[in-house]
Order: C-alpha cells, then sequence, then structure tokens
C-alpha cells in the first residue's frame, strides 16, 4: 500500500509538470500570434483581429481572453477580445514580478464567477516611441481542475488495485497457507501417538519439508529404539558379573577381592562399551559434528611415523574437504586402532588411502578409509573371527585382540561397514566405510 501511494504521488508530480509546462508553452505561442496580428494604422491606431485558435476567447466570461493597449496613448486605444466583455483587472507592479530574459511575465488575477485567470503578458515596441503592452489570459480554474480530476481518477483507480492486492495477498494467506495448517495438525496427531508420520497430499513447494520432518521423525523414533536396545543389552551383559558377585557375597567364606576387581572391571568395561554406542546413536544422522578427514590423518600419521622409523607410512587422500559426519574422537580411535594393527603386522609398508564412495542401497556419500600393510595377513576363513570381541589370531604378539572389534563396533554404530580382505602390497587391507557430511 505505501507503494502505491508512493506511486500515485510520482504519477501526481509527472502529470502536474507536465500540464503546467503544456499550459505555459500554449499562453506563449498565444501571444506570439496576438503580436504577430495586432499593427498601427497610418493613425497610429492599434488594428488588427487576432485568432487564437479558441472559441473560449468568444465566450464572455469563460476565463480565456486577450488584451492589446497603447501605453503612451489614450485609455480607449484598446485592444480586448470578446471574452472580456468590459471585464478589467489591475497588474501586479514591475518590483513584485519582474520580466524574464523574454521579456515576458506571468501573474494570476481574480476573474469573473471566482474563476483564477492565469495572465502572461509583454511589452513591445511598435515603433515610432510606441510601446503596447500584449496580454494573454487563460482560465487558471479549469487547469486546476484538470489536475483534480486526475489526482481523483488516480486515486480511485489506485486504491481500487491496491485493495485488489491486498485481497489477493488475503486469500493467498488463507489458502495458499492452508497445508502449512495441515503440518501442524499432523505433527500433533505424531505427538499424540495418532500417527508415524507426516501423511497427505501436499503441494510441490511443501513436499521437500514433509520428507525432512518425516525423516526427522524417524531418526527420532530409531534413536529412542536404539536407546532401549542398548539398555537391554547393557542390562543383560550384566547380569553375569552381578551373580558372581551375589553368589560370592552368599558363601560364608571371605570375599575374594580379585574376584570382585575382576568382575567390576568387567562391568565398568561393558557400561562404557554401551554408553559410548549409545552416544554414537544418538548422533547418527546428524550434521552437527564434522572432523576433517585430512587434518586427522595426518596427524595420526604423523605420530605413528614417530613411533615406528622403520616403516615406510603413507597416506593418499584424494580430497582436501573430505569430513566425516562424527565426532574427531571416533575417527581418530577407528584410526588408530587401525594404524597400530597395520604397524603391528608390517614388514616395511604401510598405506592409508582415503576417498569418497559410494554404497548400494544407499542415496548418502560416504567416506572409504583402507589401511593397507605388506605383512603376512590374515587367512580369509579368519576374517569375520578377527572382527569379534577378545578374538587373537596370533598369541606370539602382544595385544588384547579388541581392536579391530572397537573398530567394527563403533563403525557399526555409525552406519558403517567393515570389511577385511588381501591388499595389493601382500599383507591385510581393512576397508571401512563412514558417513559423509557435506562440505558446504
Amino acid at each position: 500500500m505505501l507503494a502505491i501511494v508512493i506511486l500515485g504521488w510520482l504519477l501526481l508530480t509527472q502529470f502536474k509538470a507536465g500540464a503546467e509546462r503544456n499550459f505555459s508553452e500554449l499562453q506563449q505561442a498565444q501571444l506570439f500570434s496576438l503580436i504577430g496580428a495586432v499593427d498601427v494604422d497610418e493613425n497610429g491606431n492599434l488594428t488588427g483581429a487576432p485568432n487564437l485558435g479558441e472559441n473560449s476567447f468568444l465566450a464572455p466570461e469563460s476565463g480565456w481572453l486577450w488584451r492589446v493597449q497603447i501605453l503612451s496613448g489614450a485609455p480607449d486605444d484598446v485592444l480586448t477580445s470578446p471574452s472580456m466583455a468590459g471585464f478589467t483587472f489591475s497588474r501586479p507592479d514591475l518590483s513584485e514580478i519582474p520580466y524574464d530574459n523574454q521579456f515576458a511575465r506571468t501573474y494570476v488575477v481574480d476573474g469573473p464567477k471566482n474563476l483564477k485567470i492565469r495572465v502572461k503578458e509583454s511589452e513591445i515596441d511598435l515603433g515610432e516611441g510606441r510601446i503596447a503592452l500584449f496580454q494573454v489570459g487563460g482560465n487558471q480554474s479549469e487547469f486546476e481542475r484538470g489536475i483534480r480530476d486526475f489526482a481523483l481518477n488516480a486515486a480511485g483507480l489506485l486504491g481500487t488495485f491496491g485493495f485488489g492486492v491486498v485481497g489477493i495477498n488475503v486469500l493467498v494467506i488463507l489458502f495458499g497457507l492452508k497445508p502449512l495448517d495441515r503440518i501442524r495438525h499432523a505433527l500433533g496427531e505424531i505427538r499424540d501417538g495418532r500417527a508415524e508420520k507426516l501423511s497427505g497430499d501436499f503441494p510441490t513447494e511443501l513436499e521437500p519439508m514433509v520428507s525432512e520432518m518425516n525423516i526427522l521423525v524417524e531418526n527420532n523414533k530409531q534413536i529412542v529404539e536404539r536407546a532401549r536396545t542398548q539398555v537391554g543389552n547393557l542390562a543383560h551383559s550384566l547380569k553375569t558379573p552381578l551373580a558372581v558377585l551375589q553368589n560370592e557375597g552368599r558363601t560364608n567364606a571371605p570375599v575374594s577381592s580379585e574376584i570382585v576387581r575382576t568382575q567390576a572391571a568387567s562391568m565398568q568395561l561393558q557400561v562404557d562399551h554401551y554408553l559410548n554406542r549409545a552416544r554414537i546413536a544418538a548422533q547418527q544422522g546428524s550434521l552437527t559434528f564434522r572432523t576433517d578427514i585430512v587434518q586427522a590423518s595426518e596427524r595420526m600419521a604423523k605420530v605413528m611415523r614417530k613411533l615406528n622409523p622403520d616403516l615406510d607410512i603413507k597416506t593418499e587422500i584424494q580430497d582436501d574437504q573430505i569430513l566425516f559426519a562424527g565426532e574427531k574422537e571416533d575417527f581418530e580411535e577407528i584410526l588408530g586402532n587401525l594404524f597400530e594393527n597395520a604397524c603391528k603386522w608390517a614388514d616395511k609398508k604401510v598405506l592409508i588411502r582415503v576417498c569418497l564412495a559410494e554404497r548400494e542401497h544407499s542415496d548418502r556419500q560416504w567416506i572409504l578409509l583402507n589401511v593397507a600393510d605388506d605383512g603376512e595377513g590374515i587367512p580369509v576363513e579368519g576374517y569375520e573371527k578377527a572382527l569379534k570381541r577378545g578374538q587373537r589370531l596370533d598369541e606370539k604378539v602382544p595385544g588384547t585382540g579388541l581392536g579391530l572389534s572397537i573398530v567394527n563396533d563403533t563403525v557399526t554404530a555409525y552406519g558403517g561397514e567393515v570389511a577385511l580382505g588381501k591388499s595389493r602390497l601382500g599383507g591385510l587391507q581393512v576397508s571401512v566405510y563412514l558417513p559423509a557430511a557435506k562440505s558446504n
């Protein structure tokens, strides 16, 4: 509405300026015609029959007039238009309104019937010392009435247009945004447990938002379900240590401190393990956490080179902008265990390769992390056993058998995958798929 008001003001200003200019040019042309049509006869009297092209100069009290007078002659030596019909008016003093550079001046006087008349006059030397005053008058009231009529018409049209625009916007808000109200009710049904997701027909423009909301609802549902599963698993894993402690407490013999320490350590390990899995499960699918793969990999490789100066450790990273959709500590734990395992079994070389990859039946992008060494490797039949908690395939090398198991648990919690195979260097290659975050 403010824009329409400004538009109306601009239109009126431009129209008034154009009409003012046209009126002034018209009077200037009429004055020139009057000067050209009047002369002096041999007796020094004014002669001529000016025709200024307007019938209004013939109609009395029309507000249109012309007048010519010899300033140095007799008072009755005057030519006037029929429209004057005895009407006279006073001229303002030259000190008030002087002549312009074209020897003309313009002023407004009161005319008959409360009309306002704009007068344009000029003094012309007709020769032999005779100075004639030429005056042309136009109906100023008619001009102002035209401006007023245009303003009223423009206000009516722009007002109608403005209220039409407001009405259209009201309809858009009431009917065009109605699907948002349906979404609000659908979310209320989900909150009350009457529905599991947003369903129904929605406009194409809202389909992406509906889809994202359904993904969010499903993600929250999965988080709750995973939390419930982790709690159940934790309770189940604590049954055995608790049973051992209870049985130990029922005996009359002194409680073995070794048994208490062992079972307490086992319970602490289980609690830490399932709390970690619950934390990872809660943030799965979220973009809150983003880890720079390049920095973490180079930093880890630098540390491993210092710890293993006799090994040739190389890193190959496809892109400088690869981001892991998870916490830095989790990625470092995954890469650290893989690095440690590879350096433990390698003869001379360890190779880390990182690139973006696709997985079947997944529409998101993944990070493929390959850690390979040139050691003896693992037989194919030992791949599955190597990923189980506490399983060691070679008792001669120190270790707990938890490295690959921790990697597998953490990667699985992020929805990824761990695969073992033979590397091009001759030893074991561990391939890990981790979710990638968008770089912008």
